[in-house]
């Protein structure tokens, strides 16, 4: 009869189970089990803290991206957006336009890739007889500014046309000609290319001087002429003109508008060309095979998914360190004075009264705002006014567990205070601590967030889910996936946390049934 009074009477899909002898805790891992909620809350828990431990492994290795490096170019890319070489924010395609983009060597010794543009309207374009137009482009890096002679004339066609420029719009005679680029503006200036070109009726003929003054081979300095129909740009539409004379840019490229590919390859030296409709675009030239952004970049080309990843690592590791402080302080407390009861519990009720009834928010802004904001600042600040509600809970538990049958007995044998309460109360209050840490965390998760969002928690360029969030506010309309992912991620750990939150509590709870 003994025996069959430590049976425990479970139903589980209308058998009958019995269960001798067992535990608490084992009794909460089988119903755990069958919690299949709980248990894919926990998963996705302990996916997200694997991706935010693993995130250096992942960024180097996986993504190939660095998480902090900026770069312009690549700004609001979206998700599965392609790397750019270069980069036109906000272009926009007027009707009947043509638009000339060349790709050329820019920066510290050349290795910046950049690109000189020229935006020519169909009312610009000449329309006397025997006459075209034509640009002179300066792709040559380190190379001085130089003028542009048509055939035997003393005086320049284009002068002064600076590196990494494009001249004015020329009218040049339809037929055969010879162009001489020299240095400064005289004709006797050093020679530096000379160039046979033959201009055709409607057309526009783009002449780029490219290459190295001290370069060989293909690196040589060189003219040479690219031309492009000006008679179909039809009303609506407007015509993009790319040529490729970039020496530090992958040999082929293609060109991308709002990431769509329009012109699927350009070799060095050669050009394409695509007509495009009218409006406001984002365009991009890219290597054939540029690696893609999976979450896309932010205003600063900073990859997404990395940045989430190592953002997942502050928000969580604040949340789980502050909680932790918050339930040591909250045990401790509430176990003294629920067990002890009298003036130390009328003080510590008073203290937590006081202190619940200031708003939390407020205290949490002024704190910060007077220490310096860090992972550090914020830890302390959340942890040491988070404990209140876990005191409150493990006091009332407390008050419950002293009037039991054993702790009476220990008492009454002598047992010391100590033992009574780390043998006796302490282990029957395991299901209170372990839901309240669950529920404890998402809280301070949304706290973190709303103290970064507001700007008094982590201070770019370290990020947080948070401030990841608040800065995305300002770009809601070029990035909207700057918005959602973030956001997302903090809604599914709060969500997660608070299921596996109610399913340790009813795990735990020795009246359940099933």
């Amino acid at each position: 009869m003994a025996a069959r009074s430590r049976v425990i009477k479970l139903k589980d899909q209308g058998d009958e189970k019995y269960y001798e002898g067992l535990s608490l805790l084992q009794l909460a891992l089988r119903r755990l089990r069958r919690d299949t909620l709980t248990l894919i809350a926990m998963a996705v828990m302990l996916i997200l803290i694997s991706l935010a431990i693993l995130a250096p492994v992942i960024e180097q290795n996986i993504l190939n991206v660095s998480y902090s490096r900026t770069d312009p170019n690549n700004a609001f890319l979206p998700p599965g957006g392609t790397a750019r070489l270069v980069y036109l924010p906000d272009h926009r395609y007027r009707s009947q336009g043509l638009n000339v983009v060349v790709m050329l060597d820019r920066g510290a010794g050349g290795r910046e890739i950049s690109e000189a543009h020229a935006e020519v309207q169909a009312r610009q374009l000449t329309a006397k007889e025997g006459m075209a137009n034509m640009l002179v482009a300066h792709a040559s890096f380190g190379t001085p500014s130089f003028s542009v002679f048509l055939d035997d004339q003393k005086r320049p066609l284009a002068a002064r046309v600076g590196v990494n420029s494009i001249s004015n719009l020329l009218e040049v005679p339809v037929g055969k000609h010879t162009l001489t680029f020299r240095r400064g503006t005289s004709i006797e200036g050093e020679v530096l290319a000379t160039l046979d070109v033959e201009i055709a009726p409607e057309t526009l003929t783009t002449a780029v001087l490219f290459g190295r003054l001290e370069g060989e081979g293909e690196a040589a300095l060189r003219a040479k002429a690219f031309s492009v129909n000006s008679r179909d740009l039809a009303e609506g539409t407007a015509r993009l003109h790319v040529i490729h004379t970039s020496l530090s840019a992958p040999r082929a490229v293609n060109v991308r508008i709002l990431d769509r590919v329009r012109i699927p390859e350009i070799q060095f030296g050669e050009d394409g060309s695509a007509v495009v409709e009218r409006g406001l675009f984002t365009t991009g030239i890219s290597a054939m095979d540029a690696r893609t952004h999976v979450l896309g970049t932010d205003d600063l080309g900073r990859d997404h998914l990395a940045r989430l990843l190592y953002a997942g690592q502050v928000s969580l590791s604040i949340a789980f360190a502050a909680a932790i402080i918050s339930i040591l302080i909250g045990v401790t407390v509430g176990i003294i004075a629920g067990f002890y009861g009298g003036l130390i519990d009328d003080v510590v009720n008073l203290t937590i009264a006081t202190i619940s009834s200031l708003p939390t928010l407020v205290i949490l802004l002024i704190l910060v705002a007077l220490l310096n904001p860090g992972p550090e600042v914020l830890v302390l600040v959340l942890g040491l006014l988070g404990w209140f509600g876990v005191c409150r809970l493990v006091r009332g538990e407390t008050l419950s567990i002293r009037a039991r049958e054993y702790i009476v007995s220990a008492r009454a044998i002598g047992a010391p205070v100590s033992r009574i309460m780390f043998v006796h109360v302490l282990p029957n209050l395991l299901s209170v601590v372990i839901v309240a840490l669950a529920l404890d965390i998402g809280n301070l998760i949304l706290v973190e967030s709303a103290l970064s969002f507001l700007g008094f928690g982590i201070k770019p360029p370290a990020a947080s889910w948070g401030n990841m969030l608040s800065n995305a506010q300002t770009f809601f309309t070029k990035g909207v996936h700057l918005v959602i992912f973030p956001g997302l991620m903090i809604s599914v750990t709060v969500l997660c946390l608070y299921i596996i939150g109610d399913g340790l509590r009813d795990a735990f709870d020795p009246t359940l049934k099933r």
